[in-house]
């Protein structure tokens, strides 16, 4: 059935006019490996939309009705489109650093879990065997630990930070290490030129949007008066934004979008690492590792959970290189000893003999090395499930809480957490980046999509669900008793339907900001450096 309703809609497809037909959308592309122009999904050398090979129409009549067509083809998600016209996407390109692009996408996915489930759930958020004051309802098995993981959106903005880094760093550090200092020179002029448009531009349409929700009623807000007025309210907001760049990572929450915390941490530290990036370049590897291990480590020291994020990325950057490079050297060194082995026969068998015990040695401190980040993963995820509240009531969180240094201890909130969420980060993307078959989840088809729909789900989600949660959700609660009534069960059945329906509009709407905005705030921050650098 589904396959006789997609070749349906393929034939209605095929008579759309040509000119009727926007092109489709560009991924996100954070990965300095990778050029949003070759992961587009129109089939064209030059990246553009190809349908010239469809049949013109010639009445007035039959261009309305093709417009329309092509408006609702527009409509649809990404994903949907490439099923009906297939042959109108490029095949994706896989990177080597393609499964962080996926674990971005499925760290966004569960920052939207978590405040889908803080908005409606707040008990789901305790450890297991502990209620919220007042509640009664017997624990989830959801509230276990590691499965408390969907829905721990926390720790995800500190995995955030480690992939920026490693994404950021990872083209600089090719280019210093092939010594090809004037592409360094260019690569991070560029990327210190355009990562402002890049991290604010969707954020100043996402929250200009936000500005009619609210003045309109359609998010539950109190308006400011005059639709002027709420302009002025919303260019202050986009000023008090911009100037949170200069609080490094305190965790400021914007009015207009709470969510947006951590988009100025985002910008200062990637200028802080374009800085030990460029500071480095000329020494060696071993001293460079040296000191961005001590930078890291001084930020952490002193309250900059982010900066030790970000210089832990540059590390496993540095760390992916070297391996890359061992890899290559050792391939050409088996193959020499290949053609040695034919020329020669004599000693062969001890050498073989030799070779056999080197490489089973080899396999036996590989084995205990993935142990090893096995462990950690084990405890970052663990770490990942931090509850909400009444910390001193969860095995091994009680201790870590006990045990968590100044300046973290004293600054309340969630400062206490920051500390172990930022040494959770690092253990989770290196136990990723070393252990193979860990990393082929992120490179799936499902998690290559939500790469692409990242930074406009992570944008996108919060003011959808502000338009629709207080609408939806009465109608959920109304069957099992309400959220005070409610047993274990029934709360299960609203949280699993109500994100299933919520779903739909967020992603809906991620994957149409993505081409209408994301893409295009990439391609004119791509287009003013293009007019404002100098010729040479």
């Amino acid at each position: 059935m589904l396959s006789l309703t997609l070749r349906s809609v393929r034939g209605a497809i095929n008579h759309i006019s040509t000119r009727s037909l926007s092109p489709s959308y560009t991924p996100l592309a954070l990965s300095p490996s990778q050029d949003s122009s070759t992961s587009s999904p129109i089939a064209s050398s030059n990246g553009e939309a190809d349908f010239d090979s469809l049949p013109a129409q010639g009445t007035a009549r039959s261009t309305a009705y093709n417009r329309l067509l092509a408006f609702l083809l527009f409509l649809l998600p990404s994903f949907i489109q490439s099923r009906i016209r297939p042959g109108a996407f490029k095949p994706r390109r896989m990177h080597p650093t393609s499964w962080l692009d996926g674990l971005r996408g499925v760290a966004s996915l569960i920052v939207f879990f978590f405040h889908f489930t803080d908005d409606t759930h707040k008990g789901l958020l305790m450890s297991y065997g502990v209620q919220r004051d007042g509640d009664k309802a017997a624990s989830s098995p959801l509230q276990l630990p590691f499965l408390r993981v969907i829905f721990a959106g926390k720790p995800m903005v500190h995995i955030f930070f480690v992939i920026s880094g490693f994404v950021l760093a990872y083209k600089p550090l090719r280019q210093i290490r092939a010594r090809q200092f004037d592409s360094l020179q260019k690569t991070l002029a560029s990327s210190v030129f355009r990562r402002g448009f890049r991290l604010f531009l969707p954020t100043l349409v996402s929250t200009f949007i936000i500005m009619f929700l609210r003045y309109y009623g359609w998010i539950p807000r109190k308006a400011k008066g005059s639709l002027y007025e709420q302009f002025d309210q919303w260019q202050h907001e986009v000023i008090k934004i911009l100037g949170f760049i200069w609080q490094w990572d305190s965790s400021r929450t914007p009015d207009y979008d709470s969510h947006l915390w951590t988009i100025p941490i985002e910008m200062s530290f990637s200028m802080f690492l374009f800085v030990v990036v460029t500071g480095l370049s000329h020494v060696k590897t071993y001293v460079r590792l040296a000191a961005v291990v001590g930078l890291g480590a001084f930020c952490l020291r002193h309250g900059h959970y982010a900066g030790w994020e970000f210089m832990a990325g540059v590390v496993l950057a540095e760390v992916q290189l070297i391996q890359d490079a061992h890899k290559e050297r050792k391939a050409a060194l088996e193959q020499n000893k290949e053609a040695a082995y034919i020329e020669s026969s004599v000693g062969t068998a001890g050498l073989s003999d030799s070779t056999a015990d080197g490489s089973r040695r080899r396999s036996v401190a590989k084995l205990i090395f993935q142990g090893f980040l096995i462990v950690n993963l084990i405890f970052a995820l663990y770490v990942a499930g931090w509850p909400r509240e009444k910390w001193e009531e969860t095995p091994a969180i009680d201790f870590l809480l006990q045990h968590t240094p100044e300046p973290y201890r004293s600054r309340g909130q969630s400062w206490p957490i920051f500390i172990w969420y930022a040494i959770g980060a690092v253990q989770i993307v290196l136990a990723l980046q070393q252990i193979e078959p860990l990393r082929r989840v992120f490179n799936t088809k499902p998690a290559q999509y939500l790469a692409d729909v990242s930074y406009s789900l992570y944008i996108c989600h919060g003011p959808v669900m502000k338009v629709l949660h207080h609408r939806l959700m009465p109608y959920l609660w109304e069957p099992v008793g309400g959220i005070q009534g409610a047993d274990m069960g029934g709360r299960f059945l609203v949280w699993f339907f109500g994100l299933t329906i919520m779903a739909i509009p967020v992603f809906w709407v991620s994957d149409i900001f993505l081409r209408v905005v994301d893409n295009k705030c990439v391609e004119f921050a791509r287009w003013i450096e293009k007019k404002c650098v100098i010729d040479e």
